[in-house]
């Protein structure tokens, strides 16, 4: 039995790792225009200042994350 992966419908920003639809051309958090569709976990932090995971990734401002991105 073979598994069919579906195709993402994030890609993952190389600068900040915040996450945004495909047809994205700038990243809504830091303004940079590289991505990645290799990407893996995802964290959605909604209070960045309250936050211990947001602290710990480095994360300033409320959305949806990747934990790691590939190459």
């Amino acid at each position: 039995m073979s598994k069919q992966r579906k195709k993402g419908v994030f890609k993952a920003c190389k600068k900040c790792k915040a996450l945004a639809p495909l047809e994205a051309t700038v990243c809504s958090i830091c303004g940079s225009s590289e991505f990645s569709e290799e990407w893996s976990g995802m964290v959605i932090i909604i209070d960045p200042e309250g936050s211990q995971i947001a602290k710990s990734l480095g994360i300033t401002k409320p959305g949806r994350y990747a934990i790691k991105i590939g190459s």
